[in-house]
């Protein structure tokens, strides 16, 4: 069993994310507004992300510690709602298990060294591990269901997450906040990034489930992905 996964993003009508020539003020409103009225388990994002959220103290931690073994580790449940950082190398830090109100769980690789699991620990920090040196998405949002009990899961990623879970074939509803400009620019990240070419990977189709016109020109659309055989 796997959670419903939508993915949650705000892009230009040529398919951009968020730079700054954009010029919106309080761009932010733009996309949690929308997505703080879309029902959830969790939300996940990518490590970038998160680092603005985890903490900004620079930690030092010691090499001594003993080997911990590479398993998953479930911190005692303290909220409703878990917020998930994709963080195959473990480099985000943490003060507390929350964000706001949401309890952390940390997605990583079995690369990441002992002394990290023992700081996550030592914060209470959930812990996952979805493969030894690449992440299984597939093994991930098993984990995230049946450890957990996620049965809706909000991807907040940038164009590479949202391009993962994509080419995974995990995405069941995309929800997309449409910004009425162009962007332009050639290179920069698109709402979903997935490879270079095209390979023999087919594109993702979808179906139109509702959309609606919030902030005077923005449009709110969401979609559900037609899988195989539909």
């Amino acid at each position: 069993m796997k959670p419903y996964v939508i993915c949650h993003s705000l892009g230009s009508v040529d398919g951009k994310i968020k730079q700054t020539i954009w010029g919106l003020n309080d761009h932010h409103k733009y996309f949690e507004e929308p997505a703080s009225k879309i029902k959830a388990d969790a939300w996940l994002v990518g490590r970038v992300t998160m680092q603005e959220f985890s903490s900004k103290k620079k930690y030092t931690i010691s090499r001594n510690k003993k080997k911990i073994p590479k398993a998953d580790f479930i911190a005692p449940r303290v909220s409703k709602t878990y917020t998930v950082v994709i963080d195959p190398s473990g480099k985000c830090y943490w003060d507390t298990n929350m964000v706001s109100t949401e309890q952390v769980i940390e997605v990583l690789t079995e690369n990441v060294s002992s002394p990290y699991l023992d700081h996550l620990r030592s914060r209470n920090v959930s812990y996952i591990f979805g493969g030894k040196k690449k992440l299984d998405l597939n093994l991930v949002v098993q984990k995230l269901y049946n450890l957990f009990g996620i049965k809706r899961l909000r991807i907040d990623g940038g164009g590479h997450v949202n391009g993962s879970f994509l080419k995974a074939g995990l995405i069941d509803e995309l929800s997309l906040v449409l910004a009425p400009l162009a962007d332009g620019t050639i290179g920069s990240l698109s709402v979903f990034d997935v490879e270079e070419g095209y390979g023999k990977r087919l594109a993702t189709h979808f179906k139109l489930l509702s959309v609606k016109k919030i902030y005077n020109n923005f449009l709110w659309i969401r979609y559900a992905v037609i899988k195989k055989g539909e």
